[in-house]
């Protein structure tokens, strides 16, 4: 079966889908419920906590599974990682997990040269450019686009690695790891400069909120941060 942006099952129609009942009616998840925060499961209620972190794999349930709030003497809403998700549903899935989200204004992303390529399997290639590992966090999404120049010095980007790509590691300065298919072993110095890196736009860059955090109140404020279109 599909699954939607929280990972949750979805029917033959693309809703989520209900394999348990509370009384004569589906209890429903967070992300069925309408938009506003104000109609979503309220992790002070008995139930609504009940469906919130007893069934994490919703809705097959998954035993010692936190599902979007964690429960406790307080109780603490799970906070998702929403990098590399579209704005929309970045902001669904803060929704989904009870928090009050704001979108800030799109970062700058400005294309960066690229130097070198060195691509290590058929799915893995580390991308070197001018501070790649603090533009493009873990987890964000990058699109890569080619040179122009013809012949072998300067080179132009490989085919397969002209694209959009998740960065999987960026703990080295001015590079950064991406995940993807069909890449050919290879070093690649000498990329032409019109060979670029960007954010992809109007995917998230960064959240205020660290992802995993467990300990935030049900209805925080946090905010998520696209990057603009590639300039």
């Amino acid at each position: 079966m599909a699954v939607n942006n929280n990972g949750n099952l979805l029917d033959t129609a693309g809703e989520v889908a209900i394999d348990f009942v509370w009384g004569n009616m589906p209890m429903q998840p967070n992300d069925a419920r309408p938009d506003a925060l104000a109609n979503r499961l309220d992790p002070a209620l008995d139930n609504h906590i009940i469906a919130l972190s007893g069934w994490g794999g919703y809705p097959q349930f998954v035993a010692n599974t936190p599902g979007e709030d964690v429960a406790g003497p307080t109780n603490y809403v799970l906070v998702p990682s929403v990098l590399g998700l579209t704005t929309a549903l970045a902001q669904d899935a803060m929704k989904d997990a009870s928090l009050t989200v704001t979108t800030a204004s799109a970062a700058a992303n400005a294309k960066t040269d690229i130097t070198r390529i060195n691509a290590t399997s058929a799915t893995v290639a580390v991308v070197f450019a001018t501070s790649a590992n603090t533009n493009y966090p873990v987890g964000t999404k990058v699109e890569i686009f080619a040179g122009t120049a013809a012949g072998e010095s300067p080179v132009n980007v490989p085919t397969a690695l002209v694209g959009t790509f998740t960065v999987t590691s960026a703990s080295t300065a001015n590079q950064i790891t991406i995940s993807g298919s069909g890449f050919t072993v290879a070093d690649t110095t000498g990329i032409n400069a019109t060979g670029t890196l960007a954010g992809k736009g109007a995917t998230i860059k960064t959240q205020s909120l660290a992802a995993g955090a467990n300990n935030i109140a049900p209805a925080a404020a946090v905010t998520i941060t696209p990057y603009a279109t590639a300039s």
